[in-house]
Order: structure tokens, then sequence, then C-alpha cells
């Protein structure tokens, strides 16, 4: 009890009112988040999580020496974490996760040696991290991401057999990933993404038990280690985007039969993707995107077909690399289960196979910037979970088919810069929630059907430029109450700008060439009608 008070008197804002249990009525092991052990009636545990806690941790805390848990998680506590948490030899646990700790990770807490939990996460914590945890040898799980540590990873976190989470994403450490860390053969998470962490990947022959790599977000360079896939053959997750790692995709991936996600974008990898990536059976997430990959050859794409065994595939990103070729038909044997497809930003010719209908659990589909050519086929009108499709900028031709008016849940369509030719079709509007509309720089004409303008009540964006519509814009536009942005110049329409403009308050930008201009005083808008 002489410990506990003046610990209470340093904590301030109690809105769960869990400290008023503690005053001397009470015997401090009844008080709230006070647990002591059976026999000796000493505090063996704190548990104060979650209670909106202001103030500071008190140095009293370390005459509390019998403690083996505590936990000050999910407050709001300042000020540094005290010496004297060195003195609590016995502790097995100490979470002081989200808080706004400041200070360094004091020297003392190596003395902790049977520590086997430490979470310090998202506070403010600066300085290094002591090389001194290297000696805690009985360390399972090490959380330090989230705050503000700089220089290196010490090179002694490699001496914690036992470590099997090393967490340290979200700082601003540099130098280079300690070779050491190989040696954490009980190893299962390792997290040190978000950094500035450079070199190389070291080649590493003891990591069988990690399921999890996070390096994403760094400066590291060099090749993948070739034999990557016999080093971690139990990996569930590979998450190295975002580097500037060079060289080709590893065969040896395949061999990875346990990997679920595989996120290597924004490097700068070459050559051919494997056509092995097949064998990765429990794959859920591919994400090769923001490389260099591709040959400009035809068989850059072959690596799809085998990707049908990929039963689970739930997102596939291939955009923004140099592959060429035609979409493979076998794209129809992928997992029923695939939501996103990026395909965008490649050198892709051919046409959108029919069997793409298939996807029916699509709900992002993107395919812009690429040489596809032909016409959108019907089946497009199968994908009813569709969100968003983003197919402008390609040599897309005929009619926009009638069939897109099935997909109901779609909020974005983009078939901008097309050679698209005829009217908007009338089932359009039964895409009721649509928010982007972009049908500029075509060669659509027509009139614009009234019921459309009608029917996009959540519409915010809306280009129809660069075409070759005629007529007047419809009279009755007060449903597009929520439009910001309206295209439509470099037409051919007629007649004036529809007064119920005025009632679309959110209306900022309106291009709309050769009609005649009007002025509300509720709207402010870049009116373009030269």
């Amino acid at each position: 009890m002489l410990a506990l008070l003046p610990l209470k008197d340093q904590l301030v804002g109690d809105s769960h009112g869990v400290l008023t249990s503690w005053n001397a009525s009470f015997h401090c092991c009844q008080w709230q988040g006070v647990q002591c052990g059976r026999r000796h009636q000493r505090v063996v545990s704190l548990n104060m999580s979650g209670l909106s806690l202001a103030g500071f941790i008190s140095p009293v805390i370390g005459n509390l020496t019998f403690l083996r848990e505590v936990d000050f998680s999910y407050n709001k506590l300042q000020g540094s974490i005290p010496r004297e948490v060195g003195h609590l030899r016995r502790l097995v646990y100490l979470s002081l996760e989200y808080n706004h700790l400041n200070g360094e990770i004091p020297q003392e807490l190596s003395n902790c040696s049977n520590l086997q939990e430490i979470a310090f996460n998202a506070n403010n914590i600066t300085g290094e991290i002591p090389v001194s945890l290297g000696d805690m040898k009985n360390l399972i799980e090490l959380h330090l991401a989230g705050n503000l540590l700089i220089r290196g990873i010490p090179a002694s976190l490699g001496n914690i057999s036992t470590l099997k989470v090393l967490s340290l994403e979200q700082n601003k450490l540099k130098g280079t990933i300690p070779s050491s860390l190989g040696k954490l053969s009980n190893l299962e998470h390792m997290y040190i993404g978000t950094n500035k962490l450079s070199g190389s990947v070291p080649p590493v022959h003891n990591f069988s038990s990690l399921l999890v790599l996070d390096a994403a977000d760094n400066q590291l360079s060099g090749n993948l280690p070739p034999e990557i896939g016999c080093t971690f053959p139990n990996l569930e997750a590979i998450f190295i985007g975002l580097n500037q790692l060079t060289g080709e995709i590893p065969r040896s991936i395949s061999n990875i039969s346990s990997l679920e996600l595989f996120e290597i974008s924004l490097n700068g990898f070459t050559g051919s993707v494997p056509e092995n990536m097949g064998n990765l059976r429990n794959l859920l997430d591919l994400t090769i995107s923001g490389n260099y990959l591709g040959s400009g050859k035809p068989e850059d794409l072959s690596f799809l077909s085998s990707l049908s065994n990929c039963s689970r595939l739930q997102s596939l990103a291939i955009n923004y690399n140099h592959l060429y070729g035609v979409i493979p038909d076998s794209i129809a044997n992928f997992s029923i289960w695939l939501e996103h497809l990026w395909m965008g930003d490649n050198q892709i010719i051919g046409r959108i196979p029919q069997g793409i209908g298939n996807l029916i659990n699509l709900d992002l589909m993107e395919m812009e910037g690429t040489f596809i050519a032909g016409e959108i086929s019907i089946s497009i009108g199968n994908l009813q979970n569709l969100e968003g499709l983003y197919l402008g900028f390609n040599h897309l031709s005929g009619k926009i088919p009638s069939s897109i008016g099935n997909l109901s849940r779609l909020s974005d369509l983009d078939l901008s810069n097309n050679k698209f030719a005829g009217a908007i079709p009338l089932a359009l509007k039964q895409c009721t929630n649509l928010q982007k509309l972009d049908l500029s720089t075509n060669n659509l004409n027509g009139s614009i059907p009234y019921q459309l303008f009608g029917a996009f009540e959540r519409l915010i964006y809306l280009n129809l430029s660069h075409n070759s519509f005629t007529g007047s814009l419809p009279s009755d536009m007060r449903n597009m109450k929520n439009l910001v942005e309206f295209y439509v110049h470099n037409n051919n329409f007629h007649g004036e700008i529809p007064m119920t403009f005025g009632e679309s308050l959110e209306l900022t930008t309106l291009h709309a060439k050769k009609l005649i201009p009007w002025y509300h005083p509720s709207i402010f808008c870049l009116l373009e009608i030269s």
C-alpha cells in the first residue's frame, strides 16, 4: 500500500473511477486493477489498461518487487519510463503500449531477466535500442514499433534465442540488418518495416520458424537471396515493397507452399515473373506492381495461367510494370474469391477475355493505360459486386455495353480516353451508387438521356468532355446535389446551363464551353464558356 498510493498520486483522468477504490479503507489486494499472491499477499499484478489515465509512472513502482505483470497500455501517460523498473526482477510481462511516453528505454530494464514480453509500441520513445536487451535470455516478444528510435538494430538482439516476435517497425532506425538475427531460430514474426534501413538482405540459413517478414518501406538494395524459398520454408507473409531491391524474383519462392501474402511493389525488380508461382496454392495476395518486370516478349504474361492453381487468391496487382502480351483466356479460371485485380500501365495488347465475367466476386478491376483494344464483352455485367471499374487510356471501341447497368454497386466508372462510339446506354441509370463517372475523350454522340441525371443522386464527379454529344443539357438536374465537378466542354451542346444547377451547393468546377452561363449567389464556380 505504501508504494501504491504514491503511484496513484501521479495518475490523473480516471474516467472509469478505478482509482477511487485505491484508499486506506480497503486492503490493497481488494483494489481494482491490483492482484496479490495467494500466500504472501504481495502485489504481483497491476492491470490499468484502457482507463484513459494521464499523468506519469512514478519511480516508486520499483518498490513493488514482487510484481510479475504490469499493464498500463492504452492510456494517455506522459513522461519517461522510470529507471526503477529495473528493480522488478520477478517481472514477466510489461506493457506500456499506446501512451504518450517519451525519453529513452532505460538500460536498467535488462536487469529484469525473467521478462518474457516487452510492449512499448505507439509512444514517443527516443534514443537507441539498448544493446543490453540482448542479455534478456527469456524474452519471447519485443514490441518497440511506432516510436522515434534512432541508430541501428543492435546485433546483440541475435543472442535472444527464445525470441519469437521482433517488432521494430515505424521508427527511424538506420544501418543494415544485422546478420546475427539469422541466429534467431525460434523467430516467427519480424517487423522492421517503415524505417531507414539500408544495405542488402543478409543471407540467413536458420529461419525455418519465420512466419511473417515485414521489411517494407526502407532503403534496402541488392538482390533477394536466390535460396530464399529454402531458407524460409514456412513463411506465410513477405512484405518488402517500397525499397530499392533489384534483380529477378527468385524461382525458389514457389517452394514456400505456406505463402499467403507476397508484396514486393515499388522496387526495381526486372526479368520475368516465375511461371511456377502457381505452386503457391495458399496464396491470397500477390502484389508485384511498380517494378520493371517484363521482357517485351509475348510470354511475359504466361505466369497468369499458372495462377489459376491458386484457388484462394483474393488480390492480384501487376500494374506499373513492363509486361507485354495478351491476357490469357485462362483468367476465367482464376479463384472465384478474387476481389481486386490491378493490371494497368503495362504493355498489354489484345482484348479483355470474355471469361472475365466468371470472376463474380471482383469489387475492383483496373486495366488503365495499356493497349487493350476491341469491345467490352457483355459478360462484364456478371460482375455484380464491382465497385470500381477503371478502363481509361486504352484502345477500346464499339458501344458501351448495356450490361454495365447490372453493376448496381458501382461507385467509380472510368472509360475515358478510348474509342467508344454511340450513345450512353440508358441502362446506366441503374448504377445509382455512382460517385464518379468519366466518359471523356471518346467518340460518343447523341443527346444525354434526362433519366440519367435523375438517377445519379450520389454523383460527385462527372466528365463527358471531348465527345460529340448534341442537344441541350436536361433541364431538371436538381437530384445531383452532391456534384462537385462537371465537365461537358468540347461537345456540340447548345442552349443554357440549367438553372437547377443552382441547387447543387457542392458544385465548385463547371467547364461548359458554348453554353449560356447563369449566376447563382449560392455557388462559386470555375466556369468556362468560351
